[in-house]
């Protein structure tokens, strides 16, 4: 784990024992005192024991109390934010010797520090702590070490942030540690980033992977694994596919204890460390300045302004939601730059992006986001009143008494026939009866009005087909058909319309306008929503001004007492709900994750045949899904209901990659699938394509077909492609399973059960669908998969006579009050619940994971009257806010240089004179370049020293800044002119190169 937050030692020796050179031999290096924190109370250099324990109770160094101490209270020190180096990083700095690594390895944690000292630390303030102040001002101990438990070489640093910041009022409280949590991940990135980019300064290239980390390219992972041994252990005691919860207990329980080490046993520890990497047959990978700033400028992974690299990231962000912490767009940014951009640039390019919003909870949305749910409110309003009804009320009545329908389901029924809008709304329930009541009004539409279903899956389109008998399909292939093949006024069903995103419903208000149809929109807010950005559905209901049909009564569920619970979540009256399940029995509490499995797993086997094809295991998570589909399959094998017989059939998982994602190398390895969606030149999208060679320095990958021809395929170019895993399943007579894909060529269905029926000779395969026995290759299975769980997005929309969910443990994001409420009402007799805590559970239940809307979340100007319209897509978000008076020249702020100007100077500074830099007659360890305007650039042994005017700037030992009389936009200046000639060299050793016939 890159970064982990926990508590700290209450001895300072606990942070020594395995650093003999802290107590012993001076080690001034091995810790430190930072933070403003620090700088207030005048501590700085190495941190001395009697000083940490003051810190420790909350003391000054006069032993004076910074914050309140509360008697009998057990009292809280701070927390141990550790962040770890990569293994390679430590087999270079300390298996190799490369110091200048570890030094690298230390800036990149202070970097990491001064961010959480910017952005994490608060305290509590007013009457009962309820107001929340930033402070920026934290005290850090830093401890660095280079060893773990088992004598391994791990590179990492303790940094204690002390449970005391000093608020603007100069009081010292408690800092509250909400922040520190919730923004670890990203904490972590920005150490890797930064570590990342200052190697790549050094000359190491780096092979980053999807989610921020990187290793220096030149080790195999097997030589890696020789020094983690650790992580071997851990994956010993639970497993390879242990969650990261169960694999972080077991770190604990299976950890040896410290051991302190003398110096001439740390020496031996070295000499040991040289000789197993001798043994693993490494060899270290060298730094090549030149060559790795020449591929920065000519091959880098992210080419372009930090602008184009925000854009890219604040898409992969709006994918997925509509608002997002800054935080976690910083991180998303980070991810992509790759140690291209540092981070004060890539900061600079968020606060200035003028397409970023803030909403009224402090976090972020787009002008785009916010300009398409305008535009989708405006074309529902469209045709308001204009069309003419689809049937009489007279008409509706009847239909309603030959069906049966009850109240609810007569009155949305008259609805749908007598409105006269465009644009229909219908609110129901789980389980109502909404279909049933599709299918009254498919039989009274007129027959020159064509009805076409949509619905967000296959397998919930052929359900409203089949129940409600009108034409169905998926409402992505609606969207993507060609205009000119879409019927003129149609009447457009769309079921589990809650579930539609932002994009699609845009799309889909495009599509009746051009084709002059209509729609009902039918589905239910407090379900699940969209997998993509946006609950337009919701905003419809809430802001269109379009009236809403409501089907309410509840007759799915046959229990009375599970009929009670489900109405009382349908109601939002969460907590009575699950109360009343939990006073019934229905709420089983097992803390051991790998008990809970096997008891709830025992549960369904244990029923018998038919009550078992009747049951829905539901769960949060697909890793939790082959986790209970692993013991089912065992169980039912031990009973003899899965065949003896065996076969091994390939099947094709598809890889979750975003659009920055699906083109960077590090997402692919040899054996993966690519299927393309449309044809072109080099690919066709009728074939599958196997990955042969992966080249992360070209950013391209080598295809084969299945006639063996092989084709280069640049990450970059033909991004309408999907990418899969190929994995293998057993399959044996008797498995149910289901397809994954729709294949309407061999009519099969994404979601569509069948169940293997016999084995043959050459492979092929009896299965039993829809009622049918078909014989099929392994080749027709590619997109199957088991079905003895479901999560319980999948589950939306199917219904069970019984149900066992077994809950995600911990704060997990698929556990809420859609979730549970969706999975509460797939069953009509029984509802089962096995969880880790009963009591986190019914917190967590209470609390919405559904998808937002922008406009709501958009802080109004203080001149707009709730009353006004938004903006209009036509005009820039930008116009409905008042400009600000410009600044005057006192309120303006003049920076001072950064040290990051100072690493950029040095870099380009470093590499100039090294290059180009002329031997000092007088002195032979002595190189100068001079520059054009005047600059020049002097190095002696450690020491860089750059001079244009009465301006200077020197580097000492280790890249510390010794002097700098610049000002900032000296700096810029200096950082411009020196990049270009940097450039202009690297150009001009390339081609004398080129003329040699060296290829780079």
């Amino acid at each position: 784990m890159v970064c982990s937050i926990g508590r700290l030692y209450a001895k300072v020796e606990d942070y020594t024992q395995s650093d003999s050179y802290y107590i012993k031999g001076g080690g001034i290096n091995q810790s430190e005192w930072y933070g403003k924190g620090a700088t207030q109370l005048e501590l700085s250099g190495t941190v001395k024991p009697e000083d940490y324990h003051k810190a420790y109770k909350g003391l000054d160094p006069e032993g004076k109390a910074l914050r309140q101490q509360q008697a009998g209270k057990k009292q809280n020190p701070g927390r141990d934010i550790t962040l770890s180096a990569p293994k390679s990083v430590a087999l270079i700095g300390l298996v190799k010797g490369d110091r200048q690594v570890l030094l690298e390895h230390k800036a990149a944690v202070r970097t990491a520090m001064d961010y959480v000292e910017r952005n994490c630390i608060f305290t509590r303030t007013g009457k009962g702590g309820k107001q929340r102040d930033q402070t920026d001002n934290a005290l850090f101990a830093i401890f660095h070490h280079d060893d773990n438990r088992n004598q391994d070489p791990q590179v990492h640093s303790h940094c204690i942030a002390f449970n005391q910041t000093a608020g603007a009022d100069g009081k010292w409280r408690s800092m509250d540690n909400r922040e520190l949590y919730q923004q670890k991940m990203t904490i972590g990135t920005i150490y890797h980033h930064e570590l990342g980019r200052r190697l790549k300064a050094l000359g190491y290239e780096l092979e980053w992977n999807r989610d921020g980390t990187f290793e220096i390219a030149g080790y195999t992972q097997q030589q890696l694994e020789v020094f983690s041994t650790r992580r071997s252990e851990i994956v010993a005691a639970v497993g390879m596919d242990a969650s990261a919860e169960v694999k972080a207990q077991a770190c604990t329980t299976t950890r040896k204890n410290k051991t302190y080490k003398t110096a001439e046993e740390r020496e031996s520890l070295e000499v040991t460390w040289q000789q197993r990497a001798e043994a693993a047959g490494i060899e270290h990978p060298q730094p090549k300045l030149r060559q790795n700033l020449e591929e920065s400028y000519h091959h880098s992974s992210h080419p372009g302004s930090t602008a184009e690299l925000l854009r890219s990231a604040i898409e992969v962000k709006c994918d997925r939601a509509v608002a997002f912490h800054r935080h976690a767009l910083l991180k998303e940014t980070l991810i992509q730059s790759q140690g291209n951009y540092s981070l004060e640039e890539i900061e600079r390019a968020i606060d200035r992006e003028p397409n970023l919003l803030k909403t009224k909870d402090g976090r972020m949305t787009t002008a785009q986001a916010v300009r398409r749910e305008t535009d989708i409110l405006q074309k529902a309003q469209v045709r308001k009143g204009g069309d003419r009804a689809l049937a009489t009320a007279q008409a509706a009545q009847e239909k309603a008494r030959e069906f049966g329908l009850n109240a609810a389901q007569e009155r949305a029924l008259s609805h749908f026939a007598t409105n006269q809008d465009a644009v229909m709304l219908c609110q129901g329930d789980a389980g109502v009866g909404k279909t049933y009541t599709l299918k009254a009004l498919h039989e009274i539409v007129p027959d020159d009005r064509s009805v076409r279903g949509l619905a967000p899956s296959a397998a919930a389109a052929e359900v409203l087909q089949q129940d409600a008998g009108i034409p169905c399909q998926t409402l992505d292939a609606y969207l993507m058909s060609p205009r000119q093949s879409l019927l003129q006024n149609e009447l457009i069903v769309v079921d589990e319309a809650g579930m539609v995103s932002s994009r699609q419903m845009q799309a889909l208000l495009e599509r009746l306008q051009q084709t002059n149809s209509r729609a009902i929109l039918i589905g239910d807010t407090k379900q699940l929503s969209a997998v993509q950005a946006g609950s337009p559905f919701k905003l419809l209901q809430q802001q269109a001004g379009l009236p809403i049909v409501q089907i309410d009564l509840n007759v799915r569920q046959q229990n009375p007492q599970l009929k009670e619970t489900v109405d009382l979540l349908a109601a939002g009256k969460i907590e009575p709900g699950y109360q009343q399940l939990q006073q019934q029995g229905n709420i089983k509490q097992i803390p051991i994750d790998s008990k809970r499995f096997q008891v709830a797993v025992n549960d369904y086997l244990t029923r018998d045949g038919k009550t078992r094809a009747k049951t829905l295991i539901l769960v949060g998570t697909n890793a939790e899904k082959q986790i209970v589909t692993a013991q089912v399959r065992l169980g039912l094998l031990a009973r003899g209901q899965l065949g003896v017989e065996t076969q091994e059939i390939t099947v094709l998982k598809r890889k979750d990659l975003s659009s920055f994602a699906i083109a960077q190398a590090n997402n692919y390895e040899p054996g993966n699938v690519v299927k393309f969606h449309q044809d072109s030149t080099k690919f066709s999208r009728d074939l599958f394509y196997r990955v042969d060679r992966v080249d992360a320095k070209t950013q391209s990958v080598i295809l084969r077909d299945k006639y063996g021809s092989t084709q280069t395929l640049e990450l970059s170019k033909y991004k309408q492609r999907e990418v899969f895993q190929a994995e293998t399943r057993e399959i044996r007579a008797g498995e149910q399973m289901k397809f994954t894909r729709n294949q309407y060529k061999q009519n099969q269905v994404n979601g569509q059960r069948f169940t293997v029926i016999e084995l043959k000779d050459h492979g092929q395969i009896i299965v039993q669908t829809k009622g049918k026995t078909q014989t099929l290759k392994p080749d027709a299975l590619l997109h199957c998969d088991y079905i003895y769980a479901d999560t319980v997005h999948s589950s939306q929309g199917k219904t069970a006579d019984r149900c066992i969910y077994v809950a995600s443990s911990g704060n997990s994001p698929t556990v809420g009050r859609e979730s549970f409420y969706v999975a509460a009402s797939r069953a009509r007799q029984e509802f089962i619940v096995y969880t880790a805590s009963a009591k986190d559970l019914g917190l967590s239940v209470q609390q919405s994971r559904g998808q937002e809307n922008a406009l709501p979340l958009v802080v109004s100007h203080p001149s707009q009257s709730k009353s006004q319209p938004v903006a209009s897509p036509s005009q820039p978000i930008s116009s409905s806010i008042e400009p600000q008076p410009p600044l005057q020249d006192s309120q303006i702020l003049v920076p001072s240089p950064t040290r990051e100007q100072e690493f950029q100077l040095l870099v380009q500074s470093k590499y100039l004179v090294e290059e180009k830099g002329e031997r000092n007659p007088q002195n032979s360890q002595e190189k100068i370049y001079k520059s054009a305007d005047g600059t020049e650039i002097k190095l002696s042994g450690d020491r860089l020293r750059i001079k244009q005017g009465g301006a200077e700037l020197e580097f000492g030992r280790d890249n510390a800044t010794v002097k700098n009389t610049f000002s900032w936009q000296q700096m810029q200046e200096q950082i411009q002119a020196r990049t270009a000639e940097a450039k202009q060299l690297i150009g001009l050793n390339r081609s004398r190169d080129r003329g040699r016939g060296i290829s780079r």
